[in-house]
């Protein structure tokens, strides 16, 4: 019969401890895993932005990706299926990576300028002189100079504030007569829409890049 020296027993008990210890610590550790599981919900497919996608995109099969995440973590209105985001244009923009929400799409009826503009705003088109050209989905203030006119006005004044850039084009150079007029698109209110026109007939215009902070407020899309 072999014999163990104290040694060796020692060892093997100490070995067998370890091997309990181990064994209540990954059971535990399971079993705080499956309650946290069951605290996030079941894991669903969501849309995600494979790139940034501005105001006005049409959302396209590569410009998107699916993502598995835990219920609990979603926001509201997020998309889950991708059919149900291709062919819708963007309303609101929306960075790589994150999420798209349906709030975020124009509804699959409205495309194109009109998939953009939500009830109760305006697309106008204006030309600007000597002015940057903004990416679409900027906020820029629009500014007007005029000369002196028979109500008096004259100086320079913001006659919109924060507004969407919707889109620029190079087609109002040659009706100007200037080599740096530049067409602008705008999303405005039905006042802003006024104002502009007035100023673009009376005042010569330009623009300003404004932080995305102090954008005006933009209006969800119509279902």
């Amino acid at each position: 019969m072999l014999r163990h020296s104290p040694r060796a027993l020692a060892l093997r008990a100490a070995a067998l401890v370890v091997a309990v210890v181990t064994t209540a610590v990954v059971t535990s550790d399971l079993a705080a895993l499956h309650r946290r599981s069951g605290d996030l919900g079941t894991e669903r497919g969501v849309v995600v932005a494979a790139r940034d996608l501005a105001v006005g995109d049409t959302v396209e099969r590569s410009g998107i990706t699916i993502r598995r995440v835990y219920e609990s973590q979603l926001p509201d209105d997020v998309v889950h299926a991708a059919h149900d985001a291709i062919g819708r244009v963007v309303v609101l923009p929306v960075l790589r990576g994150n999420f798209i929400a349906g709030r975020a799409l124009a509804p699959r009826h409205r495309t194109g300028l009109d998939g953009i503009v939500p009830e109760a705003m305006r697309a106008i088109r204006v030309t600007v002189s000597g002015s940057l050209r903004p990416r679409t989905g900027a906020a820029v203030d629009v500014l007007a100079s005029f000369d002196a006119r028979a109500d008096g006005t004259s100086g320079t004044i913001v006659v919109a504030a924060g507004v969407t850039v919707l889109g620029t084009d190079r087609r109002a150079t040659g009706g100007t007569g200037r080599g740096d007029a530049l067409g602008v698109t705008l999303l405005v209110d039905p006042d802003e829409a006024e104002s502009l026109a007035d100023a673009q007939v009376n005042g010569v215009l330009t623009l300003a890049l404004v932080p995305p902070e102090e954008a005006a407020a933009m209006p969800g899309p119509t279902r």
